[in-house]
């Protein structure tokens, strides 16, 4: 039986999921928004929205100036995109 409040959501063959809309509502999630997760100790799944700011774009540029090149204005217009303002 289901814990009060609990969503469901079952893995595809592809081993997908769709998260129901009441979730992504809530989170803020749409087309191509992305998610970090994590299983604890105790094996629970954990999840949450990656929102990127002004460090993540430092950094994500860093990265770049390593790999010996810039980001490109896609690269940065995806990473503003997925920010939640």
């Amino acid at each position: 039986m289901p814990h009060p409040g609990a969503l469901e959501a079952t893995v595809t063959s592809k081993g997908q999921i769709t998260l129901p809309k009441m979730l992504r509502e809530r989170l803020g999630l749409k087309r191509g928004s992305r998610i970090r997760f994590r299983v604890d100790a105790r094996g629970r799944l954990q999840g949450e929205p990656i929102l990127y700011d002004l460090e993540d774009l430092w950094a994500m540029a860093d990265l770049a100036r390593r790999r010996r090149r810039a980001l490109t204005s896609d690269e940065m217009d995806a990473a503003k995109a997925r920010r939640r303002w």
